[in-house]
């Protein structure tokens, strides 16, 4: 079983957004913020096991719902990316 966790955090700049999928086997998520400065504002980090993986995601919308909408999109995808490994 899973969990999804959804983060709108507003702010006078870049506002803060992370949705972030857990279960037994792996977590990922969708973040913007600006832990990562050198993959850009949003980036996809993927941890199975001991190590976790960063990539640069380009998601250009900015009203949270629509960020929320755009990742929820791509969940069915990333999770069956996790089954593959």
């Amino acid at each position: 079983m899973g969990k999804l966790e959804v983060l709108w955090r507003p702010r006078e700049s870049t506002d803060i957004q992370r949705v972030h999928w857990a279960d037994d086997v792996v977590d990922f998520g969708w973040h913007k913020d600006d832990d990562h400065p050198e993959l850009g504002t949003t980036h996809f980090q993927r941890t199975f096991g001991d190590e976790t993986d960063y990539e640069a995601r380009n998601i250009v919308v900015e009203a949270p719902l629509s960020f929320l909408e755009h990742c929820l999109d791509q969940l069915p995808e990333e999770l069956r990316n996790t089954d593959e490994c």
